[in-house]
C-alpha cells in the first residue's frame, strides 16, 4: 500500500499562479478534503499529486463531470460545476483516492452608463445596482483620476471621447464594464443689434453656427421666428430685448439681441412747418 507523501495544488487563474493546498491526502476510506474558491465564469487547473509513470488517474464531478489526466482544466465556471471533484490513483496494486471540494463564488455584474454631453454641463456617470458588499471604482485610463460611488459627477471635460472602467468587485471577484462618454461643442449664439426709426424693419441675423444648426427668435410682440434672421416692423418708439437660440447636436446656446425704435423728428418738424 502506497502513502501520498507529495502536496496537492491547483492553479488559480485569479492570482495567475500555482497554489497549494496545504493538505496531504492518505489512503484511507476518510480521505481528506480540500476546499478550492473560484470566481464565477473564471478558470481552474486541479491536479493530483504526480505518482509517476504508469499510474493511472481518474476524476468524477458534478453533472457528470470524468476525466482519466492527472490535471483538469475547468474554463468558464458556473454555479453547476460547484461541487466535489473525486480523484484515484492507481499504481502497482494500491490506490489512492481523494476529493477537491470547488466552491464557486458569484461574479458581480458590472454594468456603466455614459452618454453624450454638452461642453460645460456636468457629465453624471452611473453605475447599476450590483447588490449588498459590492465596492465601486471608476478610472479614466491613463490619467491618475479614480472614484468609488456607483455614481459620480465629472466638471471640466473638454470636447472629445472618453472611456471610462467601472470595476465592481464583491468577496474577491471582480468584473469590469466600460463607459463611453462624449464631450460635445455648443453651438455660438451672436447676432446684431439693430436702431431703427418707427416705421421702419429692424433685421436681426445671427451668425452661421454651420451646418444642421437651428435657429430661433423669441421677443415683444412676434411669435417664435425659426429663422436665422428675424425681420420685425411695426414697432413703436421703445427698446425691445430679444433672445436667440441656437441648436447643434443637442446643444444649444442663447443670446440677447436689442431692437431701439426712435421716434423720427424729421416727420414731426415738417408736419409743424
Amino acid at each position: 500500500m502506497e502513502k501520498d507523501t507529495s502536496e496537492m495544488s491547483f492553479f488559480s487563474f485569479e492570482e495567475g499562479r500555482a497554489v497549494p493546498y496545504y493538505r496531504k491526502f492518505v489512503n484511507t476510506e476518510d480521505s481528506k478534503t480540500s476546499t478550492v474558491y473560484v470566481c464565477e465564469n473564471n478558470s481552474i487547473v486541479l491536479s493530483t499529486p504526480d505518482f509517476g509513470q504508469d499510474a493511472i488517474y481518474s476524476w468524477k464531478g458534478p453533472a457528470g463531470f470524468s476525466s482519466l489526466s492527472q490535471q483538469i482544466r475547468l474554463e468558464k465556471i458556473t454555479p453547476f460545476q460547484a461541487g466535489f471533484y473525486n480523484f484515484t490513483i492507481k499504481k502497482n496494486g494500491s490506490t489512492t483516492i481523494g476529493k477537491v471540494k470547488l466552491m464557486v463564488k458569484e461574479r458581480p455584474k458590472a454594468i456603466a452608463i455614459g452618454g453624450q454631453f454638452c461642453l460645460g454641463e456636468p457629465v453624471k456617470l452611473t453605475s447599476a445596482d450590483a447588490g449588498v458588499g459590492v465596492s465601486y471604482r471608476w478610472t479614466l485610463p491613463p490619467t491618475d483620476f479614480s472614484a468609488y460611488t456607483p455614481e459620480i459627477t465629472v466638471e471640466n471635460l473638454s470636447v472629445g471621447h472618453y472611456t471610462y472602467y467601472l470595476s465592481v468587485a464583491k468577496n474577491g471577484c471582480k468584473s469590469i464594464d466600460t463607459a463611453k462618454v462624449e464631450i460635445k461643442n455648443i453651438p455660438v449664439a451672436i447676432a446684431n443689434n439693430a436702431t431703427i426709426k418707427v416705421g421702419q424693419t429692424a433685421k436681426l441675423e445671427a451668425h452661421d453656427a454651420g451646418n444642421d444648426a437651428l435657429y430661433s427668435w423669441k421677443g415683444p410682440f412676434i411669435n417664435t421666428i425659426n429663422e436665422k434672421v428675424a425681420t420685425l416692423s411695426g414697432l413703436t418708439a421703445g427698446k425691445y430685448v430679444y433672445v436667440l437660440k441656437v441648436l447643434k447636436n443637442g446643444c444649444a446656446s442663447m443670446n440677447i439681441s436689442t431692437v431701439e425704435v426712435q421716434k423720427d423728428d424729421t416727420k414731426a418738424s415738417a408736419k409743424n412747418e
